[in-house]
């Protein structure tokens, strides 16, 4: 891989076929070392794109890209090429630093059974709701046999130091303080990838047992929105970027995956790409920025091109016996505003900027 790599606004790097002696397609793909063909500048050139590509910087960090006539090479959010331009600032480009880009474990295709670990997020376990409390208890209590933790915001930089380093410790305090949730996305994914387990919700639960829903050979489970067609949830999970995933969104309000599962590999590259890549000018702030930078926007995004390479069982969270909340009020108990939040989601992710 290249030093550099050109990143679009939707976090995605870019890159173009073998054939660069072409006017190839441009689409876009979670970053990984090693990748042939990846859009990159050195010395204030273009490499690894076709010889009539050009890059045209418009302030430091955002560039545009054209192709053989001189037109913008807007890259809209499903990665196909958007000649209609219909929002100006998809062809706008930033450039991400990947030599400072952290490694990390490599994941792996072997079987194994998901460990019977339930775990749960908060920012500090002393001052938690009641009803989030009494949540936590009814689903240990239904499930006897299951090592229940509870990670707070000291235990959280404890592991993250500890399993991943400071590279990545760094990039997950780049995270404003508005932001809880999205620190619980981006930990979540890290966590369950080390360990695996089951990660759910505060306010969410289950009405059986997990060792009812689970199958022995279940390596990773996927569900989306209103599968079960109740309408409960109807409309739900849908948004710009992720418009071309039949049923939208994936649930990831609950993860369920054995460790090191390359789907959740995936979704850690991303979503560091996308909180080293921020721009609030670009990007906005509040609740949907935070779908598409680090929660179920980004999740969905690096899993589904490829769904089909790895093992996993898609099945129906709502009819199978997962509960998205059970606790009424949830989000005014949960000490999270993020949805409210006018600041930028990132800081000081300045020097990964070109």
């Amino acid at each position: 891989m290249t030093e550099t790599a050109l990143i679009t606004m939707f976090g995605d790097a870019l890159i173009t076929s073998e054939d660069i002696s072409s006017d190839a397609a441009l689409t876009g793909i979670v970053l990984e070392r090693g990748h042939a063909g990846l859009l990159g500048i050195k010395e204030k050139h273009l490499i690894n794109a076709p010889s009539s590509f050009q890059l045209a910087a418009l302030r430091p960090g955002v560039y545009q890209l054209l192709d053989a006539q001189g037109a913008l090479y807007s890259h809209a959010p499903d990665g196909t090429r958007d000649h209609e331009m219909t929002r100006p600032s998809w062809s706008e480009l930033s450039c991400l630093l990947l030599k400072r880009f952290p490694l990390l474990a490599p994941a792996s295709d072997a079987s194994g059974a998901i460990p019977r670990l339930l775990h749960f997020i908060c920012n500090d376990r002393n001052t938690l709701d009641p009803a989030l409390v009494a949540n936590i208890t009814r689903t240990t209590e239904l499930n006897p046999g299951w090592a229940v933790h509870i990670w707070d915001e000291a235990s959280r930089f404890q592991f993250i130091s500890e399993h991943y380093g400071w590279e990545v410790l760094k990039i997950y305090l780049m995270i404003g303080a508005e932001y809880g949730a999205a620190k619980a996305d981006f930990f979540r994914y890290l966590l369950i990838y080390r360990l695996g387990g089951v990660y759910l919700d505060l306010k969410s639960s289950m009405s059986r047992p997990l060792d009812t829903i689970l199958r022995p050979d279940d390596q990773y489970l996927l569900s989306q929105w209103n599968m079960s067609g109740s309408g409960r949830y109807a409309g739900w999970g849908r948004g710009a970027s992720i418009a071309y995933v039949a049923g939208g969104e994936y649930q990831q309000w609950f993860l369920i995956s054995r460790p090191g599962h390359p789907f959740l590999r995936r979704v850690i590259q991303l979503v560091m790409t996308k909180i080293l890549s921020y721009r609030p000018e670009v990007h906005g702030v509040g609740a949907v920025t935070t779908f598409n930078i680090t929660g179920p926007h980004a999740y969905t995004k690096a899993i589904y091109p490829v769904l089909t390479q790895h093992a996993h069982r898609v099945f129906d969270s709502e009819a199978d016996g997962l509960l998205y909340s059970t606790v009424e009020n949830h989000r005014d108990r949960s000490g999270s505003n993020y949805r409210e939040a006018r600041g930028p989601l990132v800081t000081g992710n300045d020097s990964y900027l070109c």
